[in-house]
């Protein structure tokens, strides 16, 4: 079992280090180290006790393995959003688990004022926004690390934070109010 943390933890390294990890791959790690372990058990002994660790890391492996390959469409690595005008921005944009992108970038906020919330459960969301839009953000990130323009801060519990900025030319080029909301994971907003 102390193997099968170690082999975590050298793929969390690996992940965190920029390599393209998908998310089954955190299930077929141990799943890999405890077979190993039934194997070199097979010749010393006493190591029945990891067949239900094996048999439960086999299921949810399946089952994460299914919900990776949902209804025959590959899942996709990054949810992306990109509305191109006011008229096309949702109210709400929310994934549970995974990575997203909204690119509000190609919106002329002009005389608008919008209200946008978003959430990820698990995973990263990245918002990048036009040059002028005077933004207010409330970003909240319960366990993970938050780039906010300007502004960083990571940790676990941290209280939730509110950033305003108005863009490169000032006060004018519309408003656009975010509260944005990553409970586990991390949080980039950028112009």
């Amino acid at each position: 079992m102390s193997l099968a943390c170690v082999a975590l933890g050298v793929l969390a390294a690996i992940d965190v280090a920029g390599a393209s990890v998908p998310g089954p791959a955190y299930l077929a790690v141990p799943l890999g180290t405890v077979g190993l372990g039934l194997l070199v058990g097979s010749w010393f002994g006493r190591a029945r006790w990891l067949i239900p660790v094996g048999l439960v890391l086999t299921l949810l492996l399946g089952f994460s393995s299914a919900v990776n390959d949902w209804d025959g469409h590959r899942y996709q690595d990054e949810l992306q959003w990109a509305p191109t005008s006011v008229a096309e921005i949702e109210p709400e944009y929310r994934t549970n688990l995974g990575s997203a992108v909204l690119d509000l970038s190609g919106v002329d906020f002009t005389d608008h004022t919008v209200n946008v919330e978003t959430s990820v459960d698990a995973g990263n969301l990245r918002i990048i926004l036009p040059p002028d839009v005077d933004v207010t953000v409330v970003a909240d990130v319960g366990a993970g690390s938050a780039t906010v323009l300007d502004t960083s801060w990571n940790g676990v519990d941290v209280p939730q934070r509110t950033i305003r900025d108005n863009g490169a030319d000032g006060v004018g080029g519309g408003t656009l109010n975010l509260h944005t909301r990553v409970d586990l994971g991390n949080l980039e907003v950028v112009r």
